[in-house]
């Protein structure tokens, strides 16, 4: 099971402590913030988890943070 936190935060580039070697070594090859537009139009072979993340995302930006947690599965 996964938790999954809302953080508010002023825009900043991501980055990590590793190195780009160090990173490469774990098969990752760069980050970067979605839009919700981009996650709903994504046709790529990855996966988001939780796998509709767009539907629970654009209810969290219409409705605001819930009250209590939500279930969002796989």
């Amino acid at each position: 099971m996964n938790d999954y936190f809302l953080v508010r935060t002023a825009s900043f580039t991501p980055r990590g402590a590793m190195s780009d070697e160090e990173l490469a070594a774990e098969h990752v090859i760069g980050w970067r913030w979605w839009s919700l537009s981009e996650v709903r139009e994504y046709r790529g072979l990855e996966l988001f988890s939780p796998r509709d993340l767009a539907t629970p995302l654009a209810a969290l930006i219409a409705d605001g943070v819930p009250t209590q947690p939500v279930a969002l599965g796989l």
